[in-house]
């Protein structure tokens, strides 16, 4: 009996701690999130460069660095993804639906209306996540969960908006797009569960990246002079976008989704707001409002409720 107690209580406390794990890596990879939006401000503030060639180059160079690291580790579950029709379903399923879907609607909500507008509309992953969630464990959304959530998307809506919701007033076009990089949100957080789980975050997010930067490239306006504008500061920047922004970013936020699931990650990558306004206020200069106090608050307070 004492064996059997030692048993359970080991592992529980290895539960517990794979949980904190799991909760650190989720809010790194939304801090790294908000320091990448704040990177591409910088960019397009700076030299004007195109969306595209951002979006293409960025996940080319992140994809190949995924896939570097597992050649670096001698690890072949990148090849053996691809030899498994079943896995390289999934993971097509999770580059268009979730990856791609996100990034381009993302792009799309921001130009047809703004950024602020479009991280608000994004930030609605959370309700299809939760959907697929409950589905899944066949039960009824848990109060703890639905508090998170309104304290979320709270959180999120006052510092993105400062409040004002005369500033989600939206063309069709915007509010089209920015419900799509909701579902590609909740795709990035639903759709590659098992194949992360037997390939591993590396395999997976190296073929998904390199994917979507080649199958965007096409699109790039004048690729010869695409980049003619940046300085020495502007590819420093975006060095660490691939880099911090990026590659980290995502290798952060999958581990998170693998070690405590698509909803728990979702939420707790809302720190993503909190992220851009403290990067935003000490690299560019934006001054804290009392809704962006207020925001952080909330979004603090949804924390300890999903862990």
């Amino acid at each position: 009996m004492m064996a059997e107690a030692h048993t359970g209580a080991a592992s529980r406390a290895g539960s517990y701690h794979m949980n904190l794990r799991g909760m650190a890596y989720a809010l790194t990879g939304g801090a790294l999130w908000g320091f990448s939006g704040t990177a591409v401000s910088y960019l397009f503030r700076s030299s004007g460069i195109d969306p595209m060639w951002v979006m293409s180059v960025r996940m080319v160079l992140a994809g190949i660095l995924f896939l570097m690291l597992s050649a670096a580790r001698g690890d072949r579950r990148p090849i053996e993804l691809l030899r498994d029709k079943s896995a390289v379903r999934d993971l097509l399923l999770f580059t268009g639906g979730g990856l791609f879907l996100n990034q381009f609607s993302y792009l799309m909500a921001i130009q047809a209306t703004n950024s602020a507008t479009a991280t608000v509309l994004q930030s609605l992953q959370l309700l299809p996540v939760a959907a697929v969630a409950c589905v899944v464990g066949r039960r009824a959304p848990k109060r703890r969960e639905v508090i998170g959530m309104v304290l979320a998307l709270g959180g999120t809506f006052l510092i993105t908006t400062g409040g004002d919701p005369s500033r989600m007033a939206l063309p069709p076009a915007g509010l089209a797009f920015g419900l799509l990089a909701a579902l590609g949100g909740a795709g990035l957080a639903v759709f590659p569960r098992r194949i992360l789980a037997r390939y591993g975050v590396a395999a997976v997010n190296g073929w998904a990246m390199l994917t979507v930067g080649l199958a965007t490239a096409p699109f790039v306006p004048d690729w010869g002079r695409a980049a003619a504008t940046f300085d020495m500061s502007c590819w420093v920047v975006f060095a660490a976008l691939v880099v911090l922004g990026t590659w980290c970013s995502y290798l952060f936020y999958m581990q998170g989704v693998r070690e405590i699931g698509s909803l728990k990650t979702a939420m707790l990558s809302t720190v993503e707001p909190i992220s851009a306004t403290v990067l935003s206020a000490l690299w560019i200069g934006v001054v804290f409002s009392p809704t962006d106090l207020a925001g952080f608050a909330l979004i603090i307070a949804m924390m300890p409720l999903v862990a």
